[in-house]
């Protein structure tokens, strides 16, 4: 086993010459002190993920799956620990949506936007599991923010 500092930083991240990556955590850094340095850093690599899968990187007939994005996660590190890393985020309680909603909005909107912004509501199924969805209408297109599954034998009668 190799010392830390003996020459290999195990979660090298490519924040040196990745400018995605380096402007994700800029912004994302403008919520340090609120969030913890290390879970806006996880983000940050999730996000890149997300956006390097959506331009054409998936996997299993086209699904997204958590081992595409553990693949697509900007580590200098083997598959192995790309999955440990976003397993362990995955699994951080203090990862709640109440943290991640505030961050997506900025990523999609900007950190300067302030006011009323319009948001839909709408129930799709997503490959047969129904789903409440709010979006963010952004260039007529709307965002996923925030979402939430559920069967219809899980939702009491009134």
């Amino acid at each position: 086993m190799k010392r830390a500092g003996a020459g290999h930083a195990p979660n090298l991240e490519r924040i040196a010459y990745d400018d995605l990556l380096r402007k994700l955590l800029g912004l994302l850094l403008l919520y340090h002190g609120m969030i913890r340095l290390t879970i806006l850093k996880n983000i940050a690599l999730v996000t890149h993920a997300l956006l390097t899968l959506y331009s054409g990187a998936r996997g299993s007939n086209g699904w997204l799956s958590k081992a595409a994005l553990a693949r697509c996660l900007p580590l200098g590190t083997g598959p192995k620990e790309r999955e440990q890393r976003l397993y362990r985020l995955l699994k951080n309680s203090r990862v709640t949506p109440e943290l991640l909603i505030p961050l997506h909005v900025a990523l999609v909107c900007g950190l300067e936007s302030v006011g009323r912004l319009p948001m839909i509501l709408d129930q799709t199924t997503i490959r047969g599991i129904q789903t409440l969805l709010i979006g963010l209408v952004f260039e007529g297109r709307v965002l996923p923010v925030a979402f939430s599954c559920f069967t219809h034998r899980m939702i009491p009668k009134s």
